[in-house]
């Protein structure tokens, strides 16, 4: 048994790998990675707005915010770098998410699930942008997440 926090993610996860382990071995990795990216879009552009709909839409990205630090200090494998009216900065040392995905085989799936950010944080805000210089998922060594609010 791992960490708290690696166990964590792999509940969280571990049908959606059993899923694309299947499918890989079906219709070979391409093809199912398409389709897991696919899936995991639909899946984040319903789920990220949902702790938000009941939120005016300017008072949604304060929200986020709140959110974000409070878990940052639960979390602590993750820290606020930055943080302003308009746009917040995250530095996250750790994913277990690519811990998880990594240990059976299939690191690309947390790619698919991390790309799927940049359009589904605008169901949260049609105006919230996510940037990224660095992923644990494509081979660095931690992430940093920005997200801006868009004049």
């Amino acid at each position: 048994m791992k960490d708290p926090l690696y166990e964590k993610a792999k509940r969280k996860i571990q049908l959606a790998i059993y899923f694309a382990k299947e499918m890989i071995e079906e219709l070979g990795k391409d093809k199912a990675l398409e389709i897991i990216g696919n899936a995991y879009q639909k899946y984040s552009n319903d789920t990220f707005p949902e702790p938000y709909l009941d939120i005016p839409l300017e008072k949604r990205f304060q929200k986020f915010k709140e959110d974000l630090k409070a878990k940052a200090e639960s979390d602590k494998h993750f820290t606020i770098e930055e943080d302003s009216d308009t746009q917040i900065k995250v530095r996250f040392n750790r994913c277990p998410y690519h811990e998880v995905y990594s240990d059976y085989g299939i690191p690309e799936a947390c790619q698919k699930y991390c790309d799927s950010d940049f359009e589904a944080f605008r169901k949260v805000h049609p105006k919230l942008r996510v940037t990224r210089e660095h992923e644990i998922a494509y081979g660095d060594d931690y992430c940093d997440h920005c997200w801006s609010l868009e004049e």
